[in-house]
C-alpha cells in the first residue's frame, strides 16, 4: 500500500498561484487607474483655485479703480446714488458667481468614477465566471 499523499495536487497549486497572480494584476491596474484619477482631480482643483485667486485679485482691483473713477467723476450730490448703484451691481454679480460655483460643483463627475466602474465590471465578470450560486439549506426553507 502506498501512503496517502498529504500535499495538494500540483495542478491545484498552479491554479491557485495563477488565480492569485491574476487578482494581484487586477488590483494593480485598478490602483493605477485610481492614482491617475486622483492626479487629474488634483490638477483640476489646483487650476480652479488659481483661477479663482486671479479672479479675486484682478477683478477686485479693476472694480475698485473703476468705482472710484466713476464716483469721483460725478457731481458731489450724486455720489451716494452712484455708490448705491455700484453696490447693487456688485451684489448681483456676487450672487451670480455663487450660483455658478454651486453649479460647477454639482455637475462635476463623481469621484473615482472610472475606477469604480471598472471594479463593478470585474465583480460582475467574476460572479458570472463562478457560475450559479449554490443553494444552501437555509435558502430552501425560505
Amino acid at each position: 500500500m502506498n501512503p496517502p499523499e498529504t500535499g495538494a495536487p500540483p495542478r491545484l497549486l498552479a491554479s491557485l498561484r495563477q488565480l492569485a497572480l491574476t487578482a494581484l494584476a487586477m488590483a494593480h491596474t485598478r490602483l493605477a487607474l485610481a492614482g491617475v484619477e486622483l492626479e487629474e482631480e488634483l490638477q483640476r482643483l489646483v487650476g480652479l483655485l488659481l483661477s479663482l485667486l486671479g479672479l479675486l485679485v484682478f477683478g477686485l482691483m479693476g472694480l475698485l479703480v473703476l468705482t472710484f473713477t466713476v464716483v469721483l467723476a460725478v457731481d458731489a450730490g450724486q455720489r451716494v446714488v452712484v455708490m448705491a448703484g455700484f453696490a447693487i451691481v456688485y451684489l448681483g454679480l456676487a450672487g451670480w458667481l455663487v450660483w455658478r460655483v454651486r453649479r460647477m460643483l454639482a455637475t462635476r463627475p463623481p469621484f473615482l468614477q472610472a475606477t469604480l466602474a471598472e471594479m463593478a465590471r470585474d465583480r460582475e465578470a467574476l460572479q458570472a465566471a463562478s457560475g450559479p450560486t449554490p443553494v444552501t439549506v437555509k435558502d430552501r426553507h425560505d
